[in-house]
């Protein structure tokens, strides 16, 4: 069970102590009983996932974006190439989750070429951008599925013969796309480090 708790204040209410306030903010989500660090989120949490430094939320993410061959920091520059919104509809909109990780269910989808590598086999080549639900599962398919001649669309078009995915603009950019776990507030997370110069070895990133 998760409390919110001021800054530089321990919970001593039966429920076990725990140090909160390293972030620096006002206000700081502690567990119940939690006695271990996750070096994605960096939240104190009741256990990590056996043989990692992270949550079950973070390895969840990972498996995510691993099933398509992507790291969290590739998934980062993705989104920061496409603008941050939907490559296809431009829709931006997503519950507010005050930048914190896992606060919120993740509403986009990761879009992939079907006939890139097979249906049963999916690698980073084969991903093409990042999408709405709508679109991904609606819009998307049923054009793929128009004879040429109809596929009149010069946005649809112009994703399917140049993926964001697949930009130079999508590169991973060492210091920035690294720095962050995807929230609602990623465009900020991006400003943060935008100006900052890359570096090669960094102290910390996310993979």
């Amino acid at each position: 069970m998760a409390y919110l708790l001021a800054a530089g204040t321990e919970r001593a209410d039966g429920g076990g102590l725990m140090p909160v306030g390293a972030g620096g903010g006002k206000w700081e989500w502690g567990w119940e009983d939690a006695e271990e660090y996750c070096s994605l989120c960096e939240e104190y949490v009741p256990r990590l996932v056996e043989g990692t430094r992270v949550c079950r939320r973070c390895r969840r993410m990972q498996r995510r974006m691993g099933k398509y061959g992507l790291s969290i920091a590739k998934y980062n520059a993705i989104w920061r190439a496409q603008g941050f919104q939907c490559a296809l509809c431009g829709d931006n909109s997503e519950a507010c989750d005050g930048g914190i990780p896992h606060e919120a269910p993740a509403i986009w989808q990761i879009d992939h070429d079907h006939a890139c590598c097979g249906p049963s086999r999916i690698r980073k080549c084969c991903v093409r951008g990042i999408l709405c639900k709508p679109c991904n599962l609606n819009r998307l398919p049923v054009y793929e599925k128009w004879p040429p001649e109809l596929r009149d669309s010069p946005r649809i078009n112009a994703y399917l013969d140049a993926p964001p995915a697949q930009r130079p603009e999508a590169e991973v950019i060492k210091g920035r796309d690294d720095q962050y776990l995807p929230t609602s507030w990623s465009f900020i997370k991006d400003e943060q480090y935008a100006g900052k110069p890359a570096l090669a070895d960094l102290p910390r990133g996310v993979p």
